[in-house]
């Protein structure tokens, strides 16, 4: 397992975690980021701000990868059902690194939007006044041992589109 530096107590639990489930002899333990599935989620948010023909301002330094919880369920079943070793294993969707402002382009572009309606910005500006928890810069996971199992996640491109035709729109005037 690589190695991790909290940025802040929400991590330092997370971590904390992850050191107690590696204590078990047959235990799997699955880390991800950037989850998208039912429910409060960006992919949605952005949906919406577009469908409302707002413009908003994305932070465009936080880098990583979408994960779909569809791709989370079938990690999970093949780890299962295929008997792979027990451990931690690191499931995303894959495909190239982005940045949520990169991800709220490609939505906007997919609900008939002008991708350019979205602006950029740091997190340093984006979070000025504001309390929230540290986030790392870089949080694509390497998918090497998940792979080893024999199972590649799949890109999010389709799975975005998919999901976003599911959402309903909500124009206003």
């Amino acid at each position: 397992m690589s190695q991790s530096a909290p940025l802040g107590v929400y991590g330092q639990t997370k971590a904390a975690g992850d050191a107690i489930v590696a204590t078990v002899p047959r235990h799997y333990l699955i880390r991800t980021s950037w989850v998208i599935g039912e429910g409060h989620n960006f992919v949605a948010t952005i949906a919406r701000l577009a469908d409302q023909g707002i413009n908003p301002t994305v932070v465009n330094d936080q880098h990583g990868r979408l994960t779909f919880t569809t791709t989370l369920t079938d990690a999970i079943t093949h780890l299962l059902t295929t008997g792979a070793p027990y451990g931690t294993y690191n499931v995303t969707n894959t495909g190239p690194t982005h940045t949520w402002a990169d991800i709220a382009r490609t939505i906007y572009q997919l609900r008939g939007r002008n991708p350019n309606d979205i602006t950029p910005t740091t997190t340093a500006q984006y979070t000025t006044g504001k309390t929230t928890a540290p986030r790392p810069q870089h949080s694509t996971l390497t998918l090497h041992k998940i792979t080893t199992t024999g199972y590649t996640p799949p890109t999010p491109d389709h799975l975005l589109t998919t999901y976003l035709n599911h959402l309903p729109h909500t124009r206003t005037a």
